[in-house]
């Protein structure tokens, strides 16, 4: 089995898991944050700086 296809089985796996536990997984990556939410409540987020792309220069 290739490494792509392990990849989308755990990912449908996982959110089988989550939809079974009533749980979501809300991803905003404009604002850098993912949180894991029940019945509309936060209840882990995660946070990181969001990375700012530069156009290459020339030199």
């Amino acid at each position: 089995m290739s490494s792509p296809t392990c990849a989308a089985l755990l990912v449908i796996a996982a959110c089988v898991v989550l939809q079974a536990l009533g749980l979501s997984l809300q991803l905003r990556p404009n604002n850098g944050r993912a949180c894991l939410q029940q019945h509309h409540q936060e209840l882990v987020c995660l946070a990181w700086t969001p990375t700012v792309e530069t156009p290459a220069r020339d030199g």
